[in-house]
């Protein structure tokens, strides 16, 4: 496993499943972007990445990621992940269901040596949202 690799599976366990936004601090550049975040009030670096755990926290329970596979070159990494979690808050203006979901996801960073500088990703956020009920 490559150290791109270790950092990425990591900030699923022990950032975006736990909550523990203080590893933030760690896993980002002072400047990260994040150009699939939801909108947030807080600026580039590690409070932006906070906001966008601390949102998903607001809204998901019970939030499992599995990463499954991970290809890397150079300082960018692309892999493909699994979120699945309970809906126990709003969730994009959208009453809590107590409704599980599971949703694909590819995501891409770019690394400044060992920290993730920018982040994009293309989720099914309206496949997760038609299993919750809020769509048909």
């Amino acid at each position: 496993m490559t150290r791109h690799e270790e950092i990425i599976r990591g900030v699923y366990r022990d950032l975006f499943e736990t909550g523990d936004t203080d590893l933030a601090d760690r896993l980002v550049t002072t400047d990260f972007v994040d150009h699939a975040a939801p909108p947030s009030p807080a600026p580039p670096g590690p409070d932006n990445l906070k906001a966008t755990v601390a949102f998903l926290h607001s809204a998901l329970g019970d939030i499992r990621y599995e990463v499954h596979e991970v290809l890397s070159a150079g300082n960018r990494a692309a892999y493909r992940a699994t979120l699945s979690a309970t809906q126990h808050g709003p969730l994009f203006g959208h009453p809590p269901t107590g409704g599980r979901f599971s949703m694909q996801q590819i995501h891409m960073v770019r690394f400044d040596g060992d920290r993730i500088a920018e982040h994009w990703a293309c989720r099914d956020d309206l496949g997760a949202l038609r299993q919750l009920g809020h769509l048909s």
